[in-house]
Protein backbone atom coordinates (compact mmCIF):
# COMPACT_ATOMS: atom_id res chain seq x y z
CA UNK A 1 0.00 0.00 0.00
CA UNK A 2 0.96 3.65 -0.93
CA UNK A 3 1.24 6.26 1.97
CA UNK A 4 2.72 9.60 2.66
CA UNK A 5 4.54 10.99 5.63
CA UNK A 6 3.44 14.38 6.16
CA UNK A 7 5.51 17.30 7.28
CA UNK A 8 3.15 20.24 8.66
CA UNK A 9 4.69 24.06 7.38
CA UNK A 10 1.88 26.09 8.43
CA UNK A 11 -1.39 25.19 10.47
CA UNK A 12 -4.59 24.68 8.72
CA UNK A 13 -5.19 21.31 7.73
CA UNK A 14 -8.28 20.43 5.38
CA UNK A 15 -9.63 16.17 5.37
CA UNK A 16 -10.31 16.02 1.50
CA UNK A 17 -11.34 12.02 0.53
CA UNK A 18 -9.19 10.81 3.02
CA UNK A 19 -5.68 12.79 2.06
CA UNK A 20 -4.14 15.28 4.55
CA UNK A 21 -3.60 19.05 2.92
CA UNK A 22 -2.14 21.51 4.56
CA UNK A 23 -2.68 25.18 3.53
CA UNK A 24 -0.99 26.62 2.23
CA UNK A 25 1.86 24.24 1.95
CA UNK A 26 2.46 20.49 2.79
CA UNK A 27 5.71 18.59 1.96
CA UNK A 28 4.66 14.89 1.46
CA UNK A 29 7.54 11.77 1.32
CA UNK A 30 5.86 8.50 -0.40
CA UNK A 31 6.09 5.18 1.00
CA UNK A 32 4.58 1.35 0.58
CA UNK A 33 4.78 -0.97 3.20
CA UNK A 34 3.27 -4.51 3.74
CA UNK A 35 1.99 -5.55 7.36
CA UNK A 36 1.76 -9.07 8.22
CA UNK A 37 0.11 -11.38 9.59
CA UNK A 38 -3.09 -11.13 7.76
CA UNK A 39 -6.07 -13.31 7.32
CA UNK A 40 -5.48 -17.05 8.94
CA UNK A 41 -1.99 -17.89 10.77
CA UNK A 42 -0.61 -21.80 11.41
CA UNK A 43 1.37 -20.89 13.87
CA UNK A 44 0.87 -19.78 17.85
CA UNK A 45 3.88 -18.15 17.86
CA UNK A 46 3.82 -16.15 14.19
CA UNK A 47 6.49 -13.27 13.65
CA UNK A 48 4.41 -9.85 13.34
CA UNK A 49 5.96 -7.62 10.82
CA UNK A 50 5.41 -3.93 9.56
CA UNK A 51 7.98 -3.12 6.20
CA UNK A 52 8.48 -0.38 4.31
CA UNK A 53 8.97 -1.82 0.91
CA UNK A 54 10.17 1.45 -1.00
CA UNK A 55 10.52 5.14 0.65
CA UNK A 56 11.51 8.30 -0.83
CA UNK A 57 13.42 9.38 2.49
CA UNK A 58 15.41 6.48 4.68
CA UNK A 59 13.12 6.48 8.03
CA UNK A 60 14.54 7.02 10.97
CA UNK A 61 12.20 7.13 14.06
CA UNK A 62 12.36 8.80 17.47
CA UNK A 63 10.10 6.07 18.96
CA UNK A 64 8.16 3.10 17.99
CA UNK A 65 5.21 1.20 19.23
CA UNK A 66 3.69 -2.05 18.71
CA UNK A 67 0.58 -3.45 20.31
CA UNK A 68 -1.16 -6.72 20.20
CA UNK A 69 -4.67 -6.75 21.34
CA UNK A 70 -3.69 -3.79 23.42
CA UNK A 71 -0.56 -4.79 25.29
CA UNK A 72 2.58 -3.19 24.31
CA UNK A 73 5.14 -5.59 23.15
CA UNK A 74 8.95 -5.69 22.73
CA UNK A 75 9.21 -4.63 18.94
CA UNK A 76 12.57 -4.28 16.92
CA UNK A 77 13.44 -1.44 14.34
CA UNK A 78 15.83 -2.71 11.58
CA UNK A 79 17.07 0.32 10.15
CA UNK A 80 19.01 -1.60 7.51
CA UNK A 81 15.65 -3.49 5.86
CA UNK A 82 13.13 -1.13 7.40
CA UNK A 83 11.44 -3.48 9.20
CA UNK A 84 9.66 -3.41 13.30
CA UNK A 85 9.11 -6.45 13.78
CA UNK A 86 8.50 -8.58 16.59
CA UNK A 87 7.95 -12.79 17.60
CA UNK A 88 5.49 -13.71 20.84
CA UNK A 89 7.66 -15.37 23.21
CA UNK A 90 4.57 -17.43 24.30
CA UNK A 91 2.00 -18.89 22.27
CA UNK A 92 -1.57 -16.66 20.91
CA UNK A 93 -4.68 -18.12 21.72
CA UNK A 94 -6.38 -19.39 18.92
CA UNK A 95 -8.56 -17.32 17.56
CA UNK A 96 -8.71 -13.21 16.09
CA UNK A 97 -5.87 -10.95 17.29
CA UNK A 98 -5.13 -7.11 16.81
CA UNK A 99 -2.31 -5.14 15.92
CA UNK A 100 -1.65 -1.37 16.55
CA UNK A 101 1.74 0.34 15.44
CA UNK A 102 2.66 4.20 16.48
CA UNK A 103 5.69 5.41 14.56
CA UNK A 104 7.42 9.08 14.86
CA UNK A 105 9.96 9.97 12.66
CA UNK A 106 12.94 11.84 14.57
CA UNK A 107 13.08 15.11 11.96
CA UNK A 108 10.37 17.14 13.19
CA UNK A 109 7.19 18.49 11.92
CA UNK A 110 6.14 14.81 10.39
CA UNK A 111 2.87 13.29 11.40
CA UNK A 112 3.00 9.88 12.99
CA UNK A 113 2.92 7.04 11.02
CA UNK A 114 -0.69 4.92 12.70
CA UNK A 115 -1.77 1.22 11.09
CA UNK A 116 -4.11 -1.48 12.47
CA UNK A 117 -4.67 -4.84 11.56
CA UNK A 118 -6.26 -8.02 12.56
CA UNK A 119 -4.83 -12.34 12.21
CA UNK A 120 -6.87 -15.08 13.41
CA UNK A 121 -4.83 -18.15 14.96
CA UNK A 122 -6.24 -21.41 13.32
CA UNK A 123 -7.30 -23.79 15.43
CA UNK A 124 -5.18 -26.27 13.98
CA UNK A 125 -1.94 -23.70 14.84
CA UNK A 126 0.93 -25.45 16.08
CA UNK A 127 3.47 -23.89 18.79
CA UNK A 128 6.82 -24.58 17.35
CA UNK A 129 8.52 -25.34 13.79
CA UNK A 130 11.48 -27.73 13.55
CA UNK A 131 14.83 -26.39 13.13
CA UNK A 132 16.47 -28.83 11.22
CA UNK A 133 15.64 -30.55 8.16
CA UNK A 134 14.38 -34.50 8.20
CA UNK A 135 16.75 -36.75 6.07
CA UNK A 136 14.80 -36.61 3.11
CA UNK A 137 14.49 -32.57 3.03
CA UNK A 138 18.36 -32.38 3.72
CA UNK A 139 18.36 -35.03 0.31
CA UNK A 140 16.10 -32.82 -1.79
CA UNK A 141 18.11 -30.03 -0.86
CA UNK A 142 21.28 -31.01 -2.33
CA UNK A 143 19.99 -32.34 -4.71
CA UNK A 144 18.43 -28.77 -5.79
CA UNK A 145 21.75 -27.41 -5.03
CA UNK A 146 23.93 -29.29 -7.18
CA UNK A 147 22.03 -28.20 -10.08
CA UNK A 148 22.39 -24.32 -9.01
CA UNK A 149 25.75 -24.14 -7.96
CA UNK A 150 26.51 -26.16 -11.45
CA UNK A 151 24.89 -22.95 -12.93
CA UNK A 152 27.28 -20.77 -11.22
CA UNK A 153 24.64 -19.94 -8.34
CA UNK A 154 24.22 -19.42 -4.76
CA UNK A 155 23.53 -22.45 -2.65
CA UNK A 156 19.99 -21.99 -1.06
CA UNK A 157 19.58 -22.22 2.79
CA UNK A 158 17.35 -23.66 5.07
CA UNK A 159 13.78 -22.02 6.04
CA UNK A 160 12.02 -23.76 8.46
CA UNK A 161 8.39 -22.05 7.16
CA UNK A 162 8.83 -22.63 3.81
CA UNK A 163 9.34 -25.99 4.90
CA UNK A 164 6.17 -26.25 6.86
CA UNK A 165 3.85 -24.40 3.78
CA UNK A 166 5.52 -27.16 1.29
CA UNK A 167 4.25 -29.55 3.75
CA UNK A 168 0.81 -28.83 5.07
CA UNK A 169 0.53 -28.15 0.79
CA UNK A 170 1.66 -31.38 -0.29
CA UNK A 171 -0.57 -33.44 2.63
CA UNK A 172 -3.15 -31.48 0.50
CA UNK A 173 -2.11 -32.72 -2.56
CA UNK A 174 -1.84 -36.28 -1.22
CA UNK A 175 -4.80 -36.59 0.62
CA UNK A 176 -7.11 -34.88 -2.03
CA UNK A 177 -5.49 -36.57 -4.66
CA UNK A 178 -5.19 -33.02 -6.98
CA UNK A 179 -3.60 -34.45 -10.14
CA UNK A 180 -6.61 -36.93 -10.65
CA UNK A 181 -8.51 -34.41 -10.16
CA UNK A 182 -7.58 -32.19 -13.17
CA UNK A 183 -7.66 -29.10 -11.19
CA UNK A 184 -4.09 -27.03 -10.87
CA UNK A 185 -1.60 -28.01 -7.58
CA UNK A 186 -0.83 -25.14 -6.83
CA UNK A 187 -4.09 -23.94 -5.72
CA UNK A 188 -6.32 -25.20 -2.65
CA UNK A 189 -10.36 -25.49 -2.50
CA UNK A 190 -11.36 -24.25 0.73
CA UNK A 191 -14.08 -26.93 0.69
CA UNK A 192 -11.52 -29.83 1.15
CA UNK A 193 -9.42 -31.23 3.90
CA UNK A 194 -6.04 -29.94 4.99
CA UNK A 195 -7.14 -26.38 3.16
CA UNK A 196 -4.73 -23.44 4.24
CA UNK A 197 -5.22 -21.31 1.84
CA UNK A 198 -6.37 -20.52 -1.85
CA UNK A 199 -3.70 -19.07 -3.22
CA UNK A 200 0.67 -18.97 -2.48
CA UNK A 201 1.05 -15.80 -0.50
CA UNK A 202 -2.08 -16.50 1.53
CA UNK A 203 0.05 -20.16 2.40
CA UNK A 204 3.30 -18.29 2.89
CA UNK A 205 1.12 -16.30 5.49
CA UNK A 206 -0.48 -19.30 7.05
CA UNK A 207 3.23 -20.78 7.81
CA UNK A 208 4.27 -17.44 9.14
CA UNK A 209 6.91 -16.55 6.24
CA UNK A 210 6.32 -12.74 5.08
CA UNK A 211 8.87 -12.61 1.92
CA UNK A 212 8.42 -13.48 -1.65
CA UNK A 213 9.08 -16.89 -2.89
CA UNK A 214 7.87 -19.43 -6.07
CA UNK A 215 6.28 -22.53 -6.19
CA UNK A 216 7.27 -26.14 -8.09
CA UNK A 217 4.67 -29.04 -7.18
CA UNK A 218 5.85 -32.54 -9.20
CA UNK A 219 3.24 -35.71 -9.08
CA UNK A 220 4.78 -39.04 -10.07
CA UNK A 221 2.39 -41.50 -9.87
CA UNK A 222 4.78 -43.53 -7.77
CA UNK A 223 5.05 -42.89 -3.98
CA UNK A 224 8.74 -45.11 -4.43
CA UNK A 225 10.19 -42.33 -6.43
CA UNK A 226 12.72 -40.54 -3.78
CA UNK A 227 13.00 -36.84 -3.79
CA UNK A 228 15.96 -36.20 -5.30
CA UNK A 229 14.64 -37.97 -8.60
CA UNK A 230 11.08 -35.76 -8.40
CA UNK A 231 13.90 -33.22 -8.21
CA UNK A 232 15.30 -34.31 -11.43
CA UNK A 233 12.28 -34.12 -13.13
CA UNK A 234 11.06 -30.84 -11.99
CA UNK A 235 14.57 -29.30 -13.57
CA UNK A 236 14.13 -31.85 -16.75
CA UNK A 237 10.45 -29.96 -17.37
CA UNK A 238 11.59 -26.24 -19.14
CA UNK A 239 9.06 -24.29 -17.10
CA UNK A 240 9.74 -25.51 -13.66
CA UNK A 241 13.22 -25.20 -14.18
CA UNK A 242 12.72 -21.84 -14.15
CA UNK A 243 12.73 -21.71 -10.34
CA UNK A 244 16.24 -23.67 -9.57
CA UNK A 245 17.80 -20.90 -11.96
CA UNK A 246 16.75 -17.66 -10.55
CA UNK A 247 19.98 -15.81 -9.06
CA UNK A 248 17.12 -14.08 -6.26
CA UNK A 249 16.76 -17.21 -4.46
CA UNK A 250 18.13 -17.41 -1.49
CA UNK A 251 16.56 -19.93 0.99
CA UNK A 252 14.40 -23.20 0.44
CA UNK A 253 11.89 -25.21 1.84
CA UNK A 254 10.28 -28.62 0.49
CA UNK A 255 8.47 -31.61 1.56
CA UNK A 256 7.48 -35.20 -0.42
CA UNK A 257 4.00 -36.61 0.84
CA UNK A 258 2.77 -39.83 -0.74
CA UNK A 259 3.41 -39.29 -4.97
CA UNK A 260 3.74 -35.35 -4.43
CA UNK A 261 6.82 -32.85 -3.82
CA UNK A 262 6.32 -29.59 -3.05
CA UNK A 263 9.48 -27.28 -3.80
CA UNK A 264 9.42 -23.51 -2.10
CA UNK A 265 11.88 -20.72 -3.11
CA UNK A 266 12.15 -17.88 -0.96
CA UNK A 267 13.77 -14.98 -2.82
CA UNK A 268 15.44 -11.35 -1.70
CA UNK A 269 14.43 -8.46 -2.90
CA UNK A 270 17.73 -7.36 -3.90
CA UNK A 271 17.57 -8.53 -7.46
CA UNK A 272 20.47 -7.91 -10.03
CA UNK A 273 20.26 -8.63 -13.50
CA UNK A 274 22.19 -11.57 -14.99
CA UNK A 275 21.66 -13.95 -17.82
CA UNK A 276 22.12 -17.48 -17.22
CA UNK A 277 21.88 -20.45 -19.40
CA UNK A 278 20.76 -24.22 -19.28
CA UNK A 279 21.72 -26.91 -20.09
CA UNK A 280 25.23 -25.05 -17.78
CA UNK A 281 28.04 -24.54 -19.99
CA UNK A 282 30.55 -27.10 -19.86
CA UNK A 283 28.05 -29.39 -18.87
CA UNK A 284 29.10 -33.47 -19.57
CA UNK A 285 26.40 -35.39 -19.15
CA UNK A 286 23.34 -32.93 -20.80
CA UNK A 287 20.03 -35.39 -21.07
CA UNK A 288 19.28 -35.80 -25.06
CA UNK A 289 15.65 -35.68 -24.78
CA UNK A 290 12.38 -34.70 -23.14
CA UNK A 291 9.06 -36.66 -22.97
CA UNK A 292 6.52 -33.64 -21.82
CA UNK A 293 4.43 -34.69 -19.28
CA UNK A 294 4.54 -30.96 -18.18
CA UNK A 295 1.60 -28.46 -17.58
CA UNK A 296 1.57 -26.03 -18.75
CA UNK A 297 3.09 -28.13 -22.09
CA UNK A 298 6.16 -26.54 -23.72
CA UNK A 299 5.01 -27.57 -27.39
CA UNK A 300 1.67 -26.61 -27.36
CA UNK A 301 2.25 -23.32 -29.85
CA UNK A 302 4.13 -25.64 -32.19
CA UNK A 303 0.76 -28.00 -33.61
CA UNK A 304 2.22 -30.86 -35.49
CA UNK A 305 5.56 -31.55 -32.88
CA UNK A 306 5.39 -34.84 -30.96
CA UNK A 307 7.29 -36.12 -28.33
CA UNK A 308 9.98 -37.20 -27.05
CA UNK A 309 11.43 -33.72 -28.67
CA UNK A 310 15.47 -32.41 -27.42
CA UNK A 311 16.41 -31.38 -24.40
CA UNK A 312 15.13 -27.71 -23.75
CA UNK A 313 17.46 -24.97 -23.83
CA UNK A 314 16.61 -21.66 -21.58
CA UNK A 315 17.94 -18.39 -21.30
CA UNK A 316 16.69 -16.75 -17.99
CA UNK A 317 17.54 -13.02 -17.23
CA UNK A 318 17.00 -11.83 -13.82
CA UNK A 319 16.52 -8.44 -12.67
CA UNK A 320 13.93 -6.24 -10.80
CA UNK A 321 14.10 -3.50 -13.81
CA UNK A 322 14.24 -6.08 -16.86
CA UNK A 323 11.49 -5.84 -18.89
CA UNK A 324 10.46 -7.03 -22.66
CA UNK A 325 12.75 -9.73 -23.18
CA UNK A 326 12.60 -9.70 -26.97
CA UNK A 327 14.78 -13.02 -28.78
CA UNK A 328 16.84 -11.62 -31.65
CA UNK A 329 19.24 -14.68 -33.00
CA UNK A 330 19.42 -18.60 -31.38
CA UNK A 331 21.67 -21.29 -32.64
CA UNK A 332 22.31 -25.06 -31.85
CA UNK A 333 24.97 -26.62 -33.48
CA UNK A 334 26.44 -29.88 -33.23
CA UNK A 335 30.12 -31.50 -33.78
CA UNK A 336 30.05 -31.60 -37.57
CA UNK A 337 28.52 -27.94 -37.28
CA UNK A 338 25.24 -29.23 -38.16
CA UNK A 339 22.22 -26.98 -37.27
CA UNK A 340 19.77 -28.35 -35.31
CA UNK A 341 16.09 -27.08 -36.05
CA UNK A 342 14.78 -25.47 -32.63
CA UNK A 343 11.30 -24.21 -31.68
CA UNK A 344 11.26 -20.85 -29.82
CA UNK A 345 8.88 -20.21 -27.04
CA UNK A 346 9.33 -16.45 -25.75
CA UNK A 347 7.25 -13.59 -23.38
CA UNK A 348 5.95 -12.28 -26.77
CA UNK A 349 4.25 -16.03 -27.37
CA UNK A 350 3.92 -17.60 -24.48
CA UNK A 351 2.18 -16.24 -21.29
CA UNK A 352 3.95 -18.47 -18.48
CA UNK A 353 7.47 -17.11 -19.87
CA UNK A 354 8.27 -13.30 -18.12
CA UNK A 355 11.75 -12.51 -18.53
CA UNK A 356 12.70 -16.13 -19.87
CA UNK A 357 13.29 -18.14 -23.26
CA UNK A 358 13.01 -21.72 -24.29
CA UNK A 359 14.41 -22.89 -27.11
CA UNK A 360 12.96 -26.83 -27.49
CA UNK A 361 15.05 -29.23 -30.26
CA UNK A 362 11.97 -30.67 -32.88
CA UNK A 363 14.44 -33.97 -32.32
CA UNK A 364 16.08 -36.09 -29.76
CA UNK A 365 19.74 -34.90 -29.74
CA UNK A 366 22.61 -37.59 -30.33
CA UNK A 367 24.32 -38.76 -27.58
CA UNK A 368 27.76 -38.12 -26.55
CA UNK A 369 27.92 -35.27 -28.87
CA UNK A 370 29.19 -31.81 -28.47
CA UNK A 371 26.55 -28.78 -29.06
CA UNK A 372 27.25 -25.47 -29.60
CA UNK A 373 24.21 -22.81 -28.35
CA UNK A 374 23.95 -19.21 -29.31
CA UNK A 375 21.38 -16.98 -28.22
CA UNK A 376 20.96 -13.15 -28.30
CA UNK A 377 18.25 -11.15 -26.36
CA UNK A 378 17.12 -8.16 -26.07
CA UNK A 379 15.99 -6.15 -23.13
CA UNK A 380 14.65 -3.06 -21.79
CA UNK A 381 16.65 -2.40 -18.29
CA UNK A 382 16.62 0.15 -16.10
CA UNK A 383 14.57 2.07 -19.10
CA UNK A 384 17.18 1.63 -21.51
CA UNK A 385 17.72 -0.80 -24.10
CA UNK A 386 20.09 -3.82 -23.26
CA UNK A 387 21.76 -6.31 -25.69
CA UNK A 388 22.23 -10.04 -23.77
CA UNK A 389 24.51 -12.10 -25.97
CA UNK A 390 26.05 -16.22 -24.66
CA UNK A 391 27.73 -18.32 -26.93
CA UNK A 392 28.91 -21.74 -24.93
CA UNK A 393 29.08 -25.91 -25.28
CA UNK A 394 27.66 -28.84 -23.76
CA UNK A 395 27.92 -32.53 -24.26
CA UNK A 396 25.22 -35.00 -24.08
CA UNK A 397 25.22 -38.04 -21.88
CA UNK A 398 26.16 -41.84 -23.47
CA UNK A 399 23.43 -42.89 -21.72
CA UNK A 400 20.18 -41.93 -19.53
CA UNK A 401 20.90 -40.34 -15.95
CA UNK A 402 24.30 -41.23 -15.99
CA UNK A 403 24.86 -37.49 -15.68
CA UNK A 404 22.07 -36.63 -12.44
CA UNK A 405 23.86 -39.86 -11.00
CA UNK A 406 27.34 -38.46 -11.05
CA UNK A 407 26.25 -35.22 -10.31
CA UNK A 408 24.44 -36.17 -7.25
CA UNK A 409 27.14 -38.60 -6.24
CA UNK A 410 29.73 -36.17 -6.43
CA UNK A 411 29.27 -32.51 -7.33
CA UNK A 412 32.39 -31.27 -6.92
CA UNK A 413 33.73 -34.13 -8.77
CA UNK A 414 31.58 -32.98 -11.47
CA UNK A 415 31.97 -29.14 -11.31
CA UNK A 416 35.43 -30.17 -11.96
CA UNK A 417 34.72 -32.12 -15.01
CA UNK A 418 33.01 -29.36 -16.49
CA UNK A 419 35.77 -27.10 -16.14
CA UNK A 420 38.41 -29.41 -18.04
CA UNK A 421 39.84 -28.80 -21.32
CA UNK A 422 40.05 -31.02 -24.13
CA UNK A 423 38.07 -34.11 -25.09
CA UNK A 424 35.96 -35.74 -22.25
CA UNK A 425 37.02 -39.55 -22.10
CA UNK A 426 34.68 -42.30 -21.46
CA UNK A 427 35.74 -45.51 -19.66
CA UNK A 428 33.29 -48.94 -19.93
CA UNK A 429 33.99 -52.06 -18.22
CA UNK A 430 32.08 -55.15 -17.63
CA UNK A 431 32.93 -58.61 -16.08
CA UNK A 432 31.87 -62.22 -18.47
CA UNK A 433 29.65 -63.21 -16.00
CA UNK A 434 28.35 -59.73 -14.62
CA UNK A 435 24.75 -58.17 -14.73
CA UNK A 436 25.50 -54.75 -15.15
CA UNK A 437 28.72 -52.35 -16.61
CA UNK A 438 30.07 -49.43 -15.44
CA UNK A 439 30.58 -46.28 -16.75
CA UNK A 440 32.17 -43.07 -15.95
CA UNK A 441 32.11 -45.04 -12.50
CA UNK A 442 28.04 -45.15 -12.53
CA UNK A 443 26.46 -48.76 -12.41
CA UNK A 444 24.05 -49.42 -15.42
CA UNK A 445 22.31 -52.66 -15.01
CA UNK A 446 22.62 -55.10 -17.79
CA UNK A 447 19.05 -55.71 -20.06
CA UNK A 448 20.96 -58.95 -21.00
CA UNK A 449 23.39 -61.12 -18.87
CA UNK A 450 27.08 -61.46 -21.45
CA UNK A 451 27.33 -65.28 -22.66
CA UNK A 452 29.35 -67.86 -23.54
CA UNK A 453 28.97 -69.40 -26.82
CA UNK A 454 31.24 -71.72 -28.45
CA UNK A 455 33.85 -71.14 -26.18
CA UNK A 456 33.88 -66.84 -26.90
CA UNK A 457 32.22 -64.48 -25.06
CA UNK A 458 29.19 -62.49 -26.09
CA UNK A 459 27.35 -59.10 -25.60
CA UNK A 460 24.18 -58.19 -26.71
CA UNK A 461 24.25 -55.41 -29.24
CA UNK A 462 21.66 -52.94 -27.14
CA UNK A 463 23.55 -52.96 -24.00
CA UNK A 464 26.86 -52.46 -25.04
CA UNK A 465 25.35 -49.77 -27.26
CA UNK A 466 23.99 -48.20 -24.04
CA UNK A 467 27.25 -47.94 -22.75
CA UNK A 468 28.93 -46.51 -25.73
CA UNK A 469 26.73 -44.23 -26.52
CA UNK A 470 25.53 -45.16 -29.37
CA UNK A 471 21.92 -46.21 -31.09
CA UNK A 472 21.32 -49.56 -33.04
CA UNK A 473 18.17 -50.47 -35.23
CA UNK A 474 17.31 -53.67 -37.21
CA UNK A 475 17.59 -54.02 -40.96
CA UNK A 476 15.08 -56.98 -40.80
CA UNK A 477 16.11 -57.54 -44.51
CA UNK A 478 19.24 -57.95 -44.37
CA UNK A 479 18.97 -59.54 -40.93
CA UNK A 480 21.88 -57.26 -39.26
CA UNK A 481 22.12 -54.90 -36.44
CA UNK A 482 22.85 -51.45 -37.49
CA UNK A 483 24.97 -49.65 -35.21
CA UNK A 484 25.36 -45.80 -35.59
CA UNK A 485 27.42 -43.19 -33.76
CA UNK A 486 28.45 -39.78 -34.91
CA UNK A 487 28.90 -40.79 -39.07
CA UNK A 488 30.04 -44.58 -37.97
CA UNK A 489 27.75 -46.49 -38.86
CA UNK A 490 28.54 -50.39 -38.69
CA UNK A 491 26.51 -53.11 -40.04
CA UNK A 492 26.61 -56.18 -37.90
CA UNK A 493 25.04 -59.18 -40.61
CA UNK A 494 23.86 -62.04 -38.39
CA UNK A 495 23.87 -64.58 -41.60
CA UNK A 496 27.54 -64.20 -42.63
CA UNK A 497 31.30 -63.36 -41.28
CA UNK A 498 31.51 -60.34 -42.10
CA UNK A 499 30.68 -56.41 -40.84
CA UNK A 500 30.10 -53.34 -42.60
CA UNK A 501 31.78 -49.76 -41.68
CA UNK A 502 30.25 -46.92 -43.37
CA UNK A 503 28.67 -49.38 -46.36
CA UNK A 504 32.42 -51.38 -46.40
CA UNK A 505 31.68 -54.77 -46.09
CA UNK A 506 35.03 -56.31 -44.18
CA UNK A 507 35.73 -60.17 -43.47
CA UNK A 508 35.45 -61.44 -40.08
CA UNK A 509 36.51 -64.71 -37.93
CA UNK A 510 33.36 -63.49 -35.46
CA UNK A 511 30.69 -61.98 -36.40
CA UNK A 512 27.54 -61.00 -34.95
CA UNK A 513 25.19 -63.87 -34.63
CA UNK A 514 20.95 -64.38 -33.49
CA UNK A 515 20.67 -65.85 -29.85
CA UNK A 516 16.23 -65.83 -29.02
CA UNK A 517 15.99 -62.73 -31.49
CA UNK A 518 18.55 -60.96 -30.19
CA UNK A 519 21.84 -59.75 -31.60
CA UNK A 520 24.74 -60.65 -29.99
CA UNK A 521 28.47 -59.41 -31.06
CA UNK A 522 31.81 -61.27 -29.56
CA UNK A 523 34.11 -59.41 -27.33
CA UNK A 524 36.91 -60.31 -29.74
CA UNK A 525 35.20 -58.22 -32.22
CA UNK A 526 34.64 -54.97 -30.30
CA UNK A 527 38.45 -53.50 -30.91
CA UNK A 528 37.73 -54.30 -34.31
CA UNK A 529 34.62 -52.15 -35.11
CA UNK A 530 33.96 -49.56 -32.37
CA UNK A 531 37.13 -47.22 -33.31
CA UNK A 532 38.21 -47.49 -29.55
CA UNK A 533 40.44 -48.93 -27.19
CA UNK A 534 39.12 -52.13 -25.69
CA UNK A 535 41.65 -54.47 -23.08
CA UNK A 536 40.53 -57.56 -21.69
CA UNK A 537 42.00 -58.46 -18.65
CA UNK A 538 41.92 -62.71 -18.41
CA UNK A 539 42.50 -63.21 -14.56
CA UNK A 540 39.75 -61.29 -13.77
CA UNK A 541 37.66 -61.91 -17.06
CA UNK A 542 36.81 -57.73 -17.59
CA UNK A 543 36.50 -56.24 -20.59
CA UNK A 544 37.40 -52.45 -20.44
CA UNK A 545 36.30 -49.81 -23.14
CA UNK A 546 37.95 -46.66 -23.56
CA UNK A 547 36.42 -44.20 -26.37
Amino acid sequence: MINKFLKIMLGLFIVVSGLFIAQPQVEAASYSSYWYPQGKVGLMKPTIVFEFVKSDITPEFKSYTMKIDQVKVDAQWDIGRMVLSYTPTADLKVGEHTVHIVMELKEDGYMPLEKSWTFRVDEKAISDLPAAPTAQQVEGIKAINDYRVMHGLNPLTFNKNLTYAAKLHAQYLETNKVSESGVSMHEENSKLPGYIGSKLYERGMYASYAGNFSEDVSYNGNSQITITQAIDGLFDAPYHRTPFLTLDAIEIGLDKQGDYTVIEFGLTNEWNSRLVVSPAPGDPYVPIDFAGHETPDPIRNHPGTKYPVGYPIMAQLSGRFVRDVQLVESKLTDSTGKEIDLLPNTPKDDDHLQTEVMLVPTQPLSPDTVYTAYVKLSVIEDNQPKLYEKKWNFRTEPIASIGKSKLHSDSTAYLKKMSETGTLQHVVSFGLTDNKFILDDIKVPMKQRPIIKDGSSYLWIRDLAGALGASVEWDDKQKAAIYTKQGRTITLFTTKSAYALNGVEVATDSPAILDNDSTIIPVRLLSEVLGAKVDYEDQTRTVRISY
